[in-house]
């Protein structure tokens, strides 16, 4: 009987981690390739989040690039903020990308600056010289109600005679433990070599 009791006890919290490790692996980051930049779906088109339409609720996704600057110089770093407003909202997400505008390939390289709410990942599978930075589980809070927000550094390429643009994608989430009647925003933000 002892050995029963053991056993199913054993089984009940072997089941209890499985469950908590597939609901913390749920909002760890999002999937790389997920910003809707070229050749990439967004949240709402890949099987997660899939519930409504791209930009079609109330939150204000913005980024900003330096001290609001339109332009960079190549070898410099800049703050790159990404901030998503949604009134009430207590769980955000994002997923951000640099890619030289006219062949898509990627520019600049991105360091973390907060590890406790950003990371970067990679795909596995497509897409793979791509790097991209995106939440961490702690970094699904919102920093106050309403508002998710994330600062990474950039630092510009030494040599880039085209723009660059940044592709952003965001999430607003419900925060009911599931993936559905969240929304999903996307938002571009381009800028050139100040020296050209």
């Amino acid at each position: 009987m002892r050995k029963k009791i053991i056993t199913s006890v054993g089984l009940l919290l072997c089941a209890f981690l499985v469950i908590a490790a597939t609901i913390k692996k749920s909002s760890s980051g999002a999937p790389a390739s997920h910003t809707g930049a070229p050749g990439e779906e967004t949240c709402a088109t890949s099987g997660c989040h899939d519930d409504g339409k791209i930009n079609s609720g109330t939150a204000k996704v913005e980024l900003t690039f330096g001290n609001n600057e339109t332009a960079f110089v190549p070898g410099h770093t800049y703050p790159v903020k990404v901030k998503i407003s949604d009134p009430n909202v207590t769980r955000f997400g994002f997923q951000i990308l640099a890619l030289e505008s006219k062949n898509s390939t990627e520019q600049g390289t991105f360091q973390i600056t907060d590890s406790v709410r950003t990371q970067i990942v990679k795909n596995a599978y497509k897409l793979q010289d791509r790097k991209y930075v995106t939440y961490t589980f702690n970094g699904t809070d919102a920093v106050k109600t309403g508002e998710g927000e994330w600062i990474v550094n950039w630092t510009a390429p030494k040599e880039a005679k085209k723009p660059i643009t940044f592709y952003v994608g965001a999430v607003s989430a419900n925060d009911d433990m599931s993936d559905k009647g969240d929304k999903v925003y996307t938002k571009s933000f381009t800028i050139n070599n100040k020296n050209l």
